[in-house]
């Protein structure tokens, strides 16, 4: 009876280390889809944003500037030559958004000082941007913080009502932490957790394995903090 006791306790070791694997298997599976989804997604952004620099940016373009000379026959045509340049701008500062050639070019750290100052320089909110890396760190991941980075902050422009916000982001030999907080209305999580804003920057953390924590009270302001491993 002994035995028979241990043959089946071995069987059923057996079978949880075979769905262990499994479940590891199907996990690492999952998390290679999701990172080749935002990879495509990225790309995308990338072609709507040459698409738009190239298209709509040059048009508008050339529309300002005949508008422009236009105005010097009849002041008329100078408002419209203005509303044409705040739509070009406009469709710069989307293009730029959607797809920072300064993440590629200059790296993460200008590229959130830069995001900082291009989300909040015409408003009443002070942003405070600071960046401690002391190692490189991988392009996917950069991207990953960039994007998050730029989730949160916009979030925040739009619906904290806050006269400070800081992001602050330090590596250390295994791991990057990201926090952002904000002295703002604040709001009850359980109940916008769902929200689209927070779910993408849920997944975005999820398919990298990087661990998200945000704490938020009506009237006490909102801390989101990110740990990403390297």
């Amino acid at each position: 009876m002994g035995n028979d006791n241990q043959d089946i306790i071995t069987d059923i070791l057996k079978q949880q280390a075979f769905l262990k694997k499994r479940l590891d298997e199907e996990q690492l599976q999952l998390t290679s889809m999701a990172k080749r989804l935002w990879a495509q997604q990225e790309a995308d952004k990338a072609n709507l944003s040459r698409e738009l620099h190239d298209g709509i940016g040059q048009l508008l373009t050339a529309l300002t500037r005949r508008l422009s000379t236009l105005g010097n026959r009849d002041p008329e045509f100078v408002e419209l030559a203005e509303i044409a340049n705040m739509a070009l701008e406009d469709v710069r500062h989307l293009s730029r958004m959607m797809s920072p050639t300064i993440l590629d070019d200059l790296g993460l750290k200008p590229a959130l000082k830069w995001l900082c100052r291009s989300l909040f320089e015409d408003t009443d909110m002070q942003c405070d941007c600071l960046v401690q890396l002391h190692n490189d760190i991988a392009d996917d991941l950069s991207t990953l913080v960039f994007r998050i980075s730029q989730e949160v902050l916009t979030n925040a422009l739009k619906h904290s009502g806050a006269a400070h916000i800081s992001l602050n982001l330090q590596s250390s030999y295994n791991s990057l932490l990201l926090e952002i907080r904000d002295d703002g209305n604040g709001f009850d999580y359980e109940q916008v957790a769902k929200g689209v804003g927070l779910t993408s920057i849920a997944d975005r953390a999820k398919a990298f394995d990087a661990k998200l924590n945000i704490i938020s009270r009506p009237g006490k302001g909102t801390q989101t903090r990110v740990t990403i491993p390297l």
